[in-house]
């Protein structure tokens, strides 16, 4: 019976260990570099981007909750840039709130010398400023939780064959 419980206990552990983090927010089905428009700027802003020649996508929110939402897909994907030419009180309110955000969250004017400016200084921003600690990390977590289960194995092991 002892040892039942026990396996369960170490299954369980295991399970609780090994299974990330699932994040349940839905999801991000947009490009990374991206324009924040609505419906009276949208237009205008494509038309700049496609004469410019930039790789940029123009996106037309309908609501504030809807860049609320765009914005914090951003913050769990750091690949994601933006530049908002609508909802810039929604948007520098999140930035207030998310600073580290700032460098890749450019809140602009919609006139047409901004937003080419700003389109450029969005395309400038480099992303790929991975370190290597991002790689120890899971290494060693991975090692420390491998070291208890395979104790408590062993040591289950050992007193099952007494």
């Amino acid at each position: 019976m002892n040892i039942k419980v026990y396996g369960f206990l170490i299954i369980s552990l295991t399970l609780f260990f090994t299974v990330s983090v699932v994040n349940a927010h839905g999801a991000d089905l947009t490009e990374d570099t991206m324009i924040i428009a609505n419906e009276t700027n949208g237009i205008t802003a494509k038309t700049i981007i496609d004469e410019a020649g930039l790789d940029i996508k123009v996106y037309k929110f309908v609501s504030e909750g809807d860049v609320e939402h765009q914005l914090e897909h951003a913050q769990t994907n750091p690949n994601k840039k933006i530049l908002a030419i609508s909802y810039q009180d929604s948007v520098n309110s999140y930035l207030s709130k998310h600073p580290e955000l700032k460098k890749r969250v450019i809140v602009s004017e919609d006139d047409n010398a901004s937003i080419i400016d700003n389109s450029k200084k969005l395309i400038s921003i480099d992303v790929n400023t991975k370190d290597s600690t991002e790689f120890i990390t899971p290494l060693v977590v991975g090692l420390v939780i491998g070291t208890i289960i395979g104790l408590v194995g062993g040591v289950l092991i050992m007193k099952r064959q007494r």
